[in-house]
């Protein structure tokens, strides 16, 4: 088949990847324009164009999809295959392909419709979650179901891990749906929209940590936001960035009470609403991310102190 993809983030890649290793025809790779990153804020190209370059691909980096549909149409593809793009696609881009508009989704739809999936899955204490590929229409992920794959969350698996496990499952998707429509099977299965739940962008506000909270919602918190952008809570020194930690059972304090800070045992251990967690990666203002251990031993926090 003759295909246009269109992605951005490094969720796209595995999927890209493995449709330049097909026997279909990749005509055009769509992606965001550069943008400033990183210290210097020098311009950057995506993960998706930097990965399409590099593979000799041909890329162009629209700031609206409508700019280029007379270029789409001319390239006659069979279909648009979309993931983790970016943008809305306009409905006369949607009606350019033979086939239609795949897109490739890291949520079991109609749950988690929207920016963030799977760090809301996670930090909501989900224990399973799946890609689904979909026919695109002009609603927020509304379109009917072509595939999904469930799989289980682990209970201290965190949003990096499971965005890059969801990402090869959902290219592994991708080609199971390219070979069913190759055989002339098209489902499109329609949403239950009583069921349909959203995942809005991650806001600033809901990276703070409040240790007023049971110990397994501020786990799935600090989970769900690593490693970016990460749970953090004021400090004497600045925001300490939270990226990774463990439920302590039976821990009794006040919520924020540092209950142990063993320079000899490594352990780091904080005081919630209910039960504490252990602090196992964490990582302290304008520094690189260090163990708990490496923390008491640098920053030597003692036992009764109240973190707020």
């Amino acid at each position: 088949m003759r295909l246009v993809f269109m992605g951005t983030s490094s969720f796209a890649l595995p999927s890209l990847e493995a449709l330049a290793q097909s026997h279909h025809q990749i005509l055009l790779v769509v992606s965001q324009p550069d943008r400033p990153r990183g210290r210097g804020k020098r311009l950057s190209p995506t993960p998706t164009k930097e990965k399409a370059l590099n593979m000799g691909l041909p890329v162009i980096t629209p700031q609206r999809v409508k700019e280029i549909e007379e270029k789409i149409k001319a390239l006659q593809p069979h279909l648009i295959v979309v993931v983790s793009f970016g943008q809305i696609l306009p409905p006369s881009t949607l009606k350019i392909p033979k086939l239609g508009c795949l897109n490739v989704h890291p949520s079991l739809l109609p749950k988690y419709r929207g920016a963030a999936p799977i760090q809301r899955a996670i930090m909501n204490g989900e224990k399973e979650t799946g890609v689904t590929i979909m026919w695109m229409n002009e609603g927020l992920d509304q379109g009917d179901i072509f595939l999904q794959e469930k799989t289980d969350i682990d209970p201290d698996e965190t949003y990096g891990e499971l965005h890059d496990r969801l990402a090869v499952i959902g290219a592994k998707l991708l080609m199971k749906a390219l070979e069913a429509l190759e055989k002339g099977e098209k489902k499109a299965i329609p949403q239950r929209e009583e069921e349909a739940t959203y995942a809005p962008p991650i806001k600033k506000e809901e990276t703070r940590l409040s240790w007023d909270k049971p110990a397994e919602e501020i786990h799935n918190l600090v989970r769900g936001l690593s490693p970016t952008p990460g749970a953090t809570f004021p400090w004497s020194k600045g925001l300490l960035k939270i990226l990774r930690t463990r439920i302590v059972e039976g821990v009794q304090g006040k919520p924020g009470e540092v209950i142990e800070a063993d320079p000899k045992r490594g352990r780091l251990v904080v005081s919630c609403r209910k039960g504490g967690v252990e602090i196992l990666q964490i990582q302290p203002p304008g520094k690189k991310t260090m163990d708990g251990a490496s923390f008491v031993r640098g920053y030597r926090p003692k036992p009764g102190e109240i973190w707020r």
